[in-house]
């Protein structure tokens, strides 16, 4: 027995004893305080007991001590500590009460509301116009306080490398190539920064023209040319609300109303607030920033904020009015980027038999952002011609002159980052890298000069099974004018191949203007909705449309198109093709069988008023999507040059999406006719996504689409007329359930109703879709703090039956870039 408590007594000793004793008394009486909490940073160590006293353990090198009705007193952490708290005032501890709280002031609160209220009253583009100019520098550096200490522990460090021995240190070639690049960039930081960009913009508005920035001159270090995908990113609080503003974030903070002060003549309300992670252990005096209100306008003024965490990051941002408006006037932001650490164990000095101690020296790594805005217009009559072309322009981009819109000269050590860093950049080849990295926002996988298709490497469907293939693309460095592409695919179910060969030639630099000729013998499921205009984040959703699906047909086509922006918002496709088609399911169309000959002309349009572009040399880029958006079709059937068929066909599809006190809205309305000799694929099918033919519950999971219904058989309904509806709202609110993700809840509603006229033509197993069909359900974003969503739906009303496995689907996505 004594053998087993002595180790037992060992252990609480050196349990008790490696523990920090606090004790906590009034200094008014010296009378212990009881429930006095104690904090390290944000996180809560312990409250004290009856007898004023707390054992705890901790890193940090002060703690902060609360209590209700005393001051709050900051300490020194020692082995043993006594801390003397002064009481408040009757005054004082009435507002105690109130900012110890673990909830919002109503106060705060109402002036937060009419911030929003008003917002759109206080934003420039109430204004019939304005023009303004921009200065920022975006840069990345280790802490600015510790650049002397990293520079002489460079210096030291490369001199203690160039003493070791290489032919000891045994590394693969890729290790070696790792490590020597590793190298080359901390030598060229030793003397510059890590990187370094300037950008000069002016920015034009006009209620008659709508937006148009330019690009005056911009020089990022590294890169000769000008990465367009990055020139159209705003990392400012210009056109955005601060998320803490927002009302669908308001139940992630507590916000106080704490003081009322005059800041530029102006009286202004001052509200400071926290972030909501555990109520429980959070210090309810540390705050993660504050909100300065005009009392006078309800106008945003000044916004602080900082990171739950000391020095990760802060950012500052102030408003300033002119002519009655209120205009961001500067910016300031530092966010930690990670840390650079060093081995600096001396393992020459390990003796036999013994494992080398690991020390490592760090230095925190920052992006630093400066905005300045200046030399602001209001109201100054705007030529349409200064509209023209794509949202965003860039003039010049060699930094030629940037130095007439600086706001304070280069240091020595950012004017040294343009040619350490140039040097290193072009010697790794990491332009073509970065190359490669952005076209992944087109869907593509960039090698030298071929681009891949990532929509074409897999598929499945109930017609052709899995499907493997490839899609690639040459692009502008194969040839600016001309671009040859081809795709294959192999069904493991029909055994069948399927190819498409094409080629653009680029008819403009300035704006998209392609003529195209393709040859494609692919299969299609029957009656799909035009998706020609839709861009690449608008089609992934529908991949895995036809999961269940088996209602395909042949298509071996010829076509000629050419596509071409009419404005910033508006563009423009007209197709002529010539194609065999066959269905590859039981089905004949009136006497003329199951194929046919066609010859048709498609014109396809796309409106989209607020999306703004720039034209880069891959083609134009979509930085920033606006709604709505309009989409719409029309196509038609020949008997001419050996055509069979004599058909209409049109299509559209308007998406909307808005804020509003009740979250988050999206609303897709779309409808199609058709009219003439058209067979079964060019009415329209409503792309249900459930398998009535097997039994199993997995014939009711899908994946989340832009227009099917889930709850829908596959290939059953089809409507040569139709008009439909789909409505998702975001509820106003998030949540965390497991895991760092917040979660939230979508609600949707979606219904169609339709006809068709001649349906004894169409010789096979279908439905008619001419009574209203309906579905409602929810999906859980970010299921329980995970990458997956999960959805379920219910059908209701005229076509809902007896059997509840009959009614419902499950739709499960996996958030790639959650």
């Amino acid at each position: 027995m004594t053998k087993l408590l002595t180790p037992l007594f060992l252990f609480f000793t050196l349990l008790f004893f490696g523990q920090n004793q606090l004790k906590v008394v009034s200094k008014a009486d010296k009378k212990p305080i009881y429930n006095a909490a104690v904090y390290c940073e944000d996180e809560l160590l312990g409250k004290t007991d009856f007898n004023g006293l707390l054992s705890f353990k901790t890193k940090c090198k002060k703690v902060e001590i609360l209590a209700s009705n005393f001051q709050d007193v900051t300490a020194d952490v020692k082995k043993s500590m006594e801390a003397a708290m002064q009481p408040l005032s009757e005054k004082m501890g009435t507002i105690d009460k109130v900012v110890i709280q673990d909830k919002s002031d109503p106060k705060a609160l109402r002036i937060l509301d009419e911030v929003n209220k008003r917002a759109k009253e206080n934003s420039p583009k109430s204004l019939d116009s304005y023009n303004f100019k921009s200065y920022t520098k975006f840069s990345i550096d280790v802490d600015k306080d510790s650049i002397g200490i990293y520079k002489d522990f460079l210096a030291i460090r490369k001199d203690s490398l160039s003493k070791v021995d290489k032919k000891e240190v045994k590394q693969t070639k890729k290790e070696e190539k790792d490590s020597l690049t590793a190298e080359d960039f901390i030598q060229a930081s030793a003397e510059g920064q890590m990187f370094l960009w300037e950008k000069a913009a002016e920015y034009k508005y006009s209620k008659s023209f709508g937006e148009k920035t330019n690009i005056i001159d911009n020089r990022m270090s590294g890169f000769k040319n000008p990465v367009y995908e990055a020139l159209a990113i705003n990392i400012s609080n210009l056109d955005r609300t601060p998320r803490q503003l927002k009302p669908e974030n308001r139940k992630l903070f507590n916000f106080y109303l704490s003081d009322t002060i005059r800041l530029d003549g102006r009286k202004t309300y001052v509200i400071k607030f926290k972030e909501i992670t555990d109520k429980k252990k959070q210090n309810p005096r540390k705050f993660n920033g504050k909100i300065y209100v005009d009392s006078e306008t309800y106008a945003l003024k000044k916004f602080e904020s900082s990171s739950k965490k000391k020095n990760e990051g802060e950012i500052v941002s102030v408003w300033k009015p002119v002519g009655g408006k209120w205009f961001l006037d500067y910016e300031d932001m530092r966010v930690k980027m990670g840390d650079q650490s060093f081995d600096t164990s001396k393992k020459d000095s390990v003796k036999a038999g013994e494992k080398p101690k690991y020390n490592k020296k760090s230095f925190g790594n920052y992006l630093y952002v400066k905005n300045r805005f200046f030399d602001f217009e209001l109201n100054k009559e705007q030529k349409a011609s200064d509209f023209k072309g794509y949202s965003l322009e860039v003039k010049n981009s060699d930094g030629s002159l940037l130095d007439q819109y600086r706001t304070d000269s280069l240091t020595a050590r950012e004017s040294a980052t343009y040619t350490k860093i140039d040097s290193f950049v072009q010697k790794h080849d990491f332009e073509k890298k970065l190359n490669t990295l952005t076209q992944l926002l087109r869907g593509n996988l960039r090698y030298k000069i071929i681009d891949f298709d990532i929509t074409k490497l897999f598929s499945y469907d109930q017609y052709q099974g899995i499907r493997l293939g490839a899609g690639i693309k040459l692009n502008e460095r194969f040839s600016k004018t001309f671009s040859p592409d081809g795709y294959f695919g192999y069904g493991f179910k029909d055994h069948r191949w399927k190819y498409g060969l094409g080629l653009d030639v680029k008819l403009s630099q300035k704006r998209t203007s392609v003529f195209r000729i393709e040859y494609i013998d692919d299969v299609f499921a029957a009656g799909r909705f035009s998706n020609a205009m839709w861009d690449m984040m608008m089609k992934i959703p529908d991949l895995n449309l036809d999961l269940h699906n088996a209602a395909f047909y042949r298509n071996q086509k010829w076509g000629a198109s050419f596509l071409y922006d009419l404005s910033n918002s508006l563009s423009m496709k007209i197709a002529l093709n010539r194609e065999k088609q066959q269905a590859r399911f039981d089905y004949q169309y009136k006497d003329l069988g199951n194929a046919f000959d066609n010859t048709s002309a498609t014109l396809s349009l796309k409106f989209s008023p607020n999306d703004k572009n720039i034209m880069t040399p891959t083609g134009k880029y979509t930085y920033e999507k606006g709604y709505p958006q309009i989409f719409m079709n029309y196509e038609q059937g020949f008997r001419t040059l050996g055509g069979n068929l004599d058909y209409h066909r049109m299509d559209a599809l308007i998406v909307h999406q808005f804020r509003s006190k009740l979250g988050y809205t999206n609303i897709k309305l779309f409808g199609g006719l058709s009219s003439g000799d058209a067979p079964i694929w060019k009415n329209f099918e409503m792309a249900g996504q459930r398998d009535l033919t097997l039994e199993k519950w997995t014939s009711a999971v899908s994946t989340p689409s832009n227009l099917g219904f889930a709850t829908m058989p596959a290939g059953t309904f089809f409507a040569d007329r139709f008009i439909a509806f789909k409505v998702s709202q975001y509820l106003p609110f998030r949540f965390k359930t497991l895991g760092k993700r917040y979660s939230n809840i979508e609600l949707e509603y979606q219904a169609a109703a339709g006809n068709m006229k001649n349906r004894e033509d169409h010789q096979f197993m279908f439905r008619v879709l001419d009574h209203y069909y309906q579905e409602a359900g929810f999906m859980w974003n970010s299921f329980l703090g995970s990458r997956y969503s999960v959805g379920f739906s219910y059908r209701l009303g005229y076509y809902q039956t007896s059997e509840f496995k009959d009614n419902f689907g499950i739709k499960v996505k996996f958030n790639l870039l959650n």
